[in-house]
C-alpha cells in the first residue's frame, strides 16, 4: 500500500509541471516528505536558508536537522497526514552553526483523493522575531502578530478559477480558504488595477503586480503579488501561481512619503532655514541646497552643489565639527552642532545645524546626510553677553566682600556665598533650605520678620539686626533686602549683609576719640587748622588762633591764604597757585615747608615751619590740614649755632695750619739738637743743648695738647681698637719718667694686680697719653715722697674682669677743696703762683677726661691739700682669647728680635730717595740716615721724585706732603701708574699734619706708612725695621 503511494508521489514529482515553478522560485524553503517523514526533495531556498546542499538535506532528514524539536515536528507531521495544514515555529541550526528562527507550514499532498506526502514550507523569521522581541513584551501581542503574518499563496487554472489558497488568506482578507477555492480569483480585486491572468500572454518570468484586493468585510487592501505561469512539458500553461503580500501599510507610507516630499519641497523652497543634502562620506558634498542659502550666505544653490561643506567652515571649527560628527553619527545617527561658516562676501556667521543620516532600505548602507541649518549669530552674541553677565554675577556673588544670599518666600536660604557661611560659622549645607529666623537674636526677631515681609511685598529694606553665630557669639549686621521679581511675580528675596560689629565698636571709639582730639587740639602748642576745597577754614585750634592773633570764630569760614599767607617775607605778593597748601589740595601729596612767613591780624609777621596733609573723603580730596610752629626763636638759635660752628671750623683750620707751620721749624730744631747731643760737647755746651731739647719737648707737648683738645672739642677724635700689652704700656710709661723721678729723688712705684690681663683691646696710644699726663703731673707737683701707679680689676663676670681701675697717687702739694670742681675744665689753673712755678697750659686734665670718656670710662680725683692727690680712672675690659694673644705675642717678639738683630748688624745696601723741599729737613734726614749707615738721593719736589724713581729702582722713598710744583700725593699716584707692580718702592709719607683724615689720604694714594714732623730718630729707625727689606728679603733671610 505504501509502495503504491510512493509510486504515485514520485510520478507526480517527476511530472513536475504542477509544482516545478513554485518549487524553484518560492523565496521560502520548500521540501517534500513521504508519509514516513523522509525528505524526498528540497528547493534552492531550502539550500540557501539551511546552508546544506540538497543531497545533504535529503540525507540528514527531519529527525537530524530538527533533532531538538523532533517530538514537536512529529506531532505537526501527524496532523498534516490527517489533512490539516499546521503552522509552527522552531529554532534551526544552520550548517555554519548559526541559529535562526523558522516558521514552518505543513501542507498535505493529495493525489487521487488520498494523502501521499507532505509539503514543508519554512520561512526565516529571525528578523521578525528580533523586532517582535524588542517591540512587544506581552505574549498576546506576539500571538496577534503571528496569526496575521504570512503571504497568501494561490493556484489558479488558466481560466482564473482558484484551485488552492493558503490559510493565511483568512488572516489577511478574512476568507476561509474553502470560500475562495473554486471561485474566480478576479472576484476579489479591482480589475482595472490588476491583470486578470496570464493566459492571454503568458510570461516565462514571474510578473510583479500591484493592486487592491477586497476584504471579506468590504474594504480593500493593497497587495503586491508575484504571478508565475506553471507550464507542462509541452510549454502550455497549466496553472498560475500567485504569491500575494499585504503592502497596504507600505502604500500608505509611500503616500505619506509623497505627501511628505511635496510638503518637504514646499517647506524647503520657502523655509528661512537652510536645508541641504550631503554625501555621507568625509567630504559632505552638497547634493541639494535650498534657496535660503541666497539670503543667509549669499550663494546661489548651484554654486554650492558639488562643493564640500567643510570648504566653507571656519578653519578653527573644521576639526571640532568632524570629530563631533564622527562621534555622534556613529552612535545615534543624528547630530546638532554649531560652527562658523563663510559667506560669499568673506564674512563668517554662526550656523546651528541639525541633521541625520538616511539609509538604503535593502543594504542598510548610509546614503545621505540631511541637514537643517539656521543663522544663530545674534543668538551667539547674546549668549556671549549672557555668559559674561552670568560670570560677572557669579563673581559678584561668590567673591563679594559682603555676605550675599537669597530666600524663598518662606524665608529659607536658596543660595548664599562663602562670606555668609564664614560670618555665621555655619557651612553652606547647614544653611541651605533652612530658615534665617533661627539665626536672629530672639529680641529682634519680630522686627526682622517685619522687614522680611515688607521685602516680599516689593518694598526694599535697609536695617540692622543681630545674628547668633554657630559658636553662640553675637554679631551686629547691616542688611539690605530687595524682592526677586520674575515675570512680574515676586518669587523670593535677595539680600546683602555686612558684619558691622567692629564698625559699631569703632563708631563708639571714634566718638570717644573725637572728644579726646578736641581736648588735644585745645592743649597742643602747635597751630592746627583745616581747610575745605576752596581754602576756607573749617576748624582751627586755640594755639593756632592765638599765634595768628585772631579768635577762633574770626577765622572759621574765611579764606586762609588771603588772611595769613598773602605776602612773602620780602613783601612781594604770594599768588595762591604758588602756595604748597594749594598744591597739596590739587595733587594729594603731603608737604613739609621748613621756613615761611605767616601774617598776624595786626599786620606783623613771624617765621613758621608747617606741614600740610590732604583730607580725603571717599577717595576724593576734600581739603587739607596744616600744622604750623613759630620757629622765630629756633631760627635765631640755629643761626647762632651756625656762626659758632663756623668759628670752631675756623679755629680748627687755624690750629691745623699753625701746627703744620710750627712743626716744620720744630723738625729742624729738635732733629739738629739730637744730632748735636751725639757729638763731642763740653759740659756747658751739653747743658745748653739739653735745655734746647727739653724746651723743644715742652713746646711740642703744648702743641700736641692744643691739637688734641681741638680735635676732641670738634668731635673728630677717633680711637684705634687693636690688641696691645697693657702691662708693657704701664711699664714703658714709668720707664719714660724714671730719669725725672731719679733726678728729684722720688720713688716711682708700679702695682698691677695678678688678675689684670696682659693683652687688652683698645687704643694703646690714648691709654699711654692719659697715663703720661697723670704721671707727669704727679712728678711735677711732688717734691718728695713717691708716685704710685696701680691697675686692678673692679668688677668681674664668670671670674673674668669686665672693668679695670687705674690710679696715680702722689705725695705732692695736693689740691685745695675749692679747686676740685674746676680741675677738669679747659685751661684750668690751680693758682698763678703754682702756674709760674710748675708751668702748663691747663689742658692736660681736660684732655684726659675727654679721652677716658671716649674710651667708655670715668675719671675722678681725691686730694688733701699738703698731703697729695689720687687720680683714678676706669676703662671697660675687652680682653682677647689667651691662645690668640700668646700666639701674636710670640710672633711679635720674634719679629722684634729679628728687627733688632738686623739693626745691630751691618746695614744691608738699600737705595733710598728723600723728597723734601726744606733744606734744613733735607739735611736732618741725611744725618739720620748716615747715623744708620745709609746714604740717600735727594729730590726737592714731587716732579723730581717721579723722574728719579723712573730712572732708578729705589727700596725706600721718604715723601714730603707739601711741596712746590707737585705735592707728595700727586707724585705717589703718578709713580703707581708709571711703574710695574714689581718695582713699587715703599713710600713713607713725611707730614706736618697729625689729622687722621690727612693720614688716610696718604694711605689711599698708595703710600705704605707715614711719620709726623718733627721727625724723631726713633721713628726713622721704626720705618727701617718695618719697611727696610720687605721688598727684597723675607725674615728668614
Amino acid at each position: 500500500m505504501e509502495i503504491t503511494k510512493n509510486a504515485k508521489l514520485k510520478k507526480a514529482i517527476s511530472e513536475g509541471g504542477i509544482y516545478k515553478s513554485l518549487f524553484q522560485h518560492h523565496p521560502d524553503a520548500i521540501y517534500v516528505m513521504d508519509t514516513q517523514g523522509r525528505y524526498l526533495d528540497a528547493n534552492p531556498a531550502a539550500e540557501r536558508i539551511s546552508g546544506y546542499s540538497k543531497e545533504e538535506f535529503i540525507r540528514l532528514g527531519r529527525e537530524t536537522l530538527f533533532s531538538e524539536h523532533a517530538e514537536q515536528g512529529r506531532a505537526y507531521f501527524e496532523r498534516a497526514l490527517r489533512g490539516e495544514t499546521p503552522n509552527f515555529e522552531v529554532e534551526f541550526c544552520r550548517k555554519d552553526d548559526a541559529v535562526f528562527h523558522v516558521e514552518i507550514t505543513y501542507i498535505p499532498i493529495v493525489a487521487d483523493g488520498e494523502i501521499v506526502g507532505v509539503y514543508g514550507m519554512g520561512r526565516d523569521i529571525t528578523e521578525q522575531k528580533t523586532v517582535r522581541g524588542k517591540l512587544l513584551e506581552c505574549e498576546a501581542l506576539y500571538n496577534l502578530i503571528s496569526e496575521n503574518a504570512g503571504d497568501i499563496i494561490t493556484f489558479t487554472n488558466p481560466q482564473g478559477i482558484c484551485e488552492y489558497v493558503s490559510p493565511s488568506i483568512y488572516k489577511l482578507l478574512g476568507y476561509e480558504p474553502r470560500e475562495v477555492v473554486g471561485t474566480p480569483i478576479g472576484d476579489y480585486y479591482i480589475p482595472e488595477e490588476v491583470k486578470p491572468g496570464c493566459s492571454e500572454n503568458p510570461s516565462e518570468d514571474a510578473d510583479l503586480l500591484t493592486g487592491r484586493f477586497r476584504h471579506k468585510e468590504g474594504h480593500y487592501l493593497w497587495f503586491e503579488t508575484t504571478v508565475k505561469a506553471v507550464r507542462n512539458a509541452e510549454g502550455q500553461v497549466e496553472k498560475i501561481l500567485g504569491i500575494g503580500r499585504d503592502i497596504t501599510e507600505r502604500k500608505k507610507m509611500e503616500e505619506r512619503i509623497r505627501a511628505s516630499e511635496k510638503q518637504y519641497r514646499l517647506i524647503s523652497e520657502n523655509s528661512l532655514d537652510f536645508i541641504s543634502r550631503h554625501s555621507a562620506d568625509d567630504q559632505a558634498v552638497y547634493l541639494y541646497a535650498s534657496p535660503a542659502c541666497r539670503s543667509l550666505l549669499g550663494y546661489e544653490p548651484e554654486e554650492l552643489i558639488g562643493m564640500s561643506a567643510y570648504d566653507f567652515f571656519h578653519p578653527d571649527d573644521v576639526f571640532l565639527v568632524t570629530e563631533y560628527l564622527q562621534a555622534n553619527l556613529a552612535e545615534v545617527g543624528m547630530y546638532t552642532v554649531s560652527y562658523r561658516i563663510r559667506c560669499k562676501n568673506g564674512e563668517y556667521i554662526w550656523f546651528e545645524s541639525s541633521g541625520r543620516y538616511t539609509y538604503d532600505e535593502n543594504s542598510g548602507a548610509m546614503q545621505e546626510i540631511i541637514a537643517i541649518s539656521r543663522d544663530i549669530t545674534e543668538r551667539k552674541i547674546a549668549e556671549n553677553k549672557l555668559k559674561v553677565s552670568e560670570q560677572r554675577y557669579k563673581s559678584l556673588f561668590d567673591y563679594n566682600p559682603s555676605s550675599v544670599y537669597s530666600f524663598d518666600l518662606e524665608g529659607n536660604y536658596v543660595s548664599l556665598n562663602a562670606n555668609l557661611a564664614r560670618m555665621t560659622g555655619f557651612s553652606r549645607k547647614e544653611l541651605l533650605h533652612h530658615s534665617f529666623t533661627s539665626l536672629i537674636e530672639p529680641s529682634l526677631l519680630e522686627k526682622t520678620l517685619t522687614h522680611f515681609h515688607n521685602a516680599k511685598r516689593g518694598i526694599p529694606q535697609n536695617y540692622e539686626t543681630t545674628l547668633i553665630r554657630k559658636d553662640g557669639s553675637l554679631i551686629d549686621i547691616s542688611v539690605t533686602n530687595v524682592p526677586i521679581v520674575v515675570d512680574d511675580q515676586i518669587v523670593g528675596v535677595y539680600g546683602i549683609a555686612s558684619d558691622i560689629t567692629e564698625s559699631k565698636k569703632y563708631v563708639k571709639e571714634i566718638e570717644h576719640l573725637s572728644y579726646q582730639h578736641s581736648l588735644i587740639l585745645g592743649s597742643v602748642s602747635e597751630g592746627i587748622y583745616g581747610l575745605d576745597r576752596d581754602g576756607n577754614v573749617m576748624f582751627v585750634n586755640p594755639a593756632g588762633a592765638s599765634m595768628l592773633a585772631y579768635s577762633q570764630e574770626e577765622l572759621i569760614g574765611v579764606n586762609i591764604h588771603d588772611s595769613i599767607h598773602h605776602t612773602k617775607a620780602d613783601g612781594s605778593d604770594y599768588p595762591d597757585e604758588d602756595c604748597p597748601i594749594h598744591a597739596t589740595m590739587l595733587d594729594g601729596l603731603s608737604r613739609l615747608v621748613q621756613e615761611e612767613v605767616f601774617w598776624r591780624k595786626d599786620g606783623s609777621s613771624f617765621l613758621v615751619e608747617y606741614r600740610v596733609n590732604p583730607l580725603y573723603d571717599k577717595g576724593e580730596i576734600m581739603g587739607a590740614v596744616v600744622v604750623f610752629t613759630d620757629i622765630t626763636n629756633e631760627r635765631e638759635i640755629i643761626r647762632a649755632k651756625e656762626i659758632a660752628e663756623q668759628a670752631a671750623r675756623a679755629k680748627s683750620e687755624f690750629l691745623a695750619m699753625m701746627s703744620h707751620e710750627i712743626r716744620t721749624p720744630m723738625n729742624g730744631i729738635m732733629g739738629m739738637t739730637d744730632l748735636l747731643l751725639d757729638t763731642r760737647l763740653d759740659d756747658e755746651q751739653r747743658d745748653y743743648a739739653d735745655i734746647i731739647r727739653e724746651s723743644s719737648d715742652a713746646l711740642l707737648q703744648i702743641l700736641n695738647d692744643i691739637l688734641d683738645f681741638s680735635k676732641i672739642d670738634a668731635g673728630k677724635m677717633t680711637l684705634i681698637t687693636e690688641p696691645f700689652d697693657l702691662h708693657a704700656v704701664v711699664k714703658s710709661t714709668l720707664e719714660l719718667f724714671a730719669p725725672k723721678a731719679a733726678e728729684k729723688k722720688l720713688e716711682l712705684i708700679s702695682k698691677i694686680e695678678p688678675d689684670v690681663p696682659h693683652l687688652y683691646m683698645g687704643d694703646a696710644s690714648r691709654v699711654r697719653q692719659v697715663l703720661v699726663n697723670l704721671v707727669g703731673n704727679a712728678l711735677k707737683f711732688t717734691d718728695s715722697g713717691s708716685v704710685t701707679v696701680s691697675v686692678e680689676s673692679l668688677a668681674a663676670v664668670n671670674s673674668k674682669p669686665v672693668l679695670l681701675g687705674f690710679s696715680v697717687a702722689d705725695t705732692g702739694v695736693g689740691i685745695p677743696a675749692g679747686k676740685l670742681d674746676h680741675l677738669f675744665q679747659s685751661f684750668s689753673q690751680l693758682h698763678p703762683v703754682l702756674n709760674r712755678k710748675y708751668g702748663g697750659t691747663g689742658l692736660g686734665l681736660s684732655i684726659c677726661k675727654r679721652l677716658v670718656e671716649l674710651m667708655g670710662g670715668t675719671i675722678s680725683v681725691e686730694s688733701t691739700e699738703g698731703a697729695g692727690s689720687v687720680f683714678r680712672f676706669t676703662l671697660p675690659n675687652a680682653q682677647i682669647k689667651k691662645e690668640e694673644t700668646e700666639e701674636e705675642q710670640a710672633l711679635g717678639e720674634e719679629q722684634q728680635d729679628w728687627m733688632i738683630s738686623r739693626l745691630n748688624s751691618r746695614p744691608a745696601p738699600l737705595k733710598i730717595l728723600v723728597v723734601e723741599d726744606h733744606p734744613v729737613n733735607r739735611q736732618l734726614f741725611i744725618k739720620f740716615l748716615e747715623k744708620l749707615g745709609y746714604g740717600a738721593d735727594i729730590a726737592e719736589n714731587g716732579m723730581e721724585a717721579v723722574e728719579a724713581v723712573t730712572r732708578t729702582e729705589y727700596d725706600l722713598v721718604f715723601m714730603d706732603m707739601q711741596m712746590p710744583v707737585m705735592d707728595g700725593l700727586q707724585a705717589t699716584r703718578l709713580i703707581r701708574q708709571l711703574l710695574p707692580a714689581g718695582r713699587y718702592p715703599a713710600i713713607i709719607a713725611v707730614t706736618a699734619s697729625v689729622r687722621p683724615a690727612d693720614k688716610e689720604k696718604c694711605l689711599e694714594s698708595g703710600m705704605q706708612d707715614f711719620i709726623s714732623k718733627p721727625i724723631l730718630f726713633d721713628e726713622v729707625k721704626r720705618v727701617f725695621r718695618e719697611w727696610g727689606r720687605k721688598n727684597r728679603e723675607s725674615p728668614d733671610q
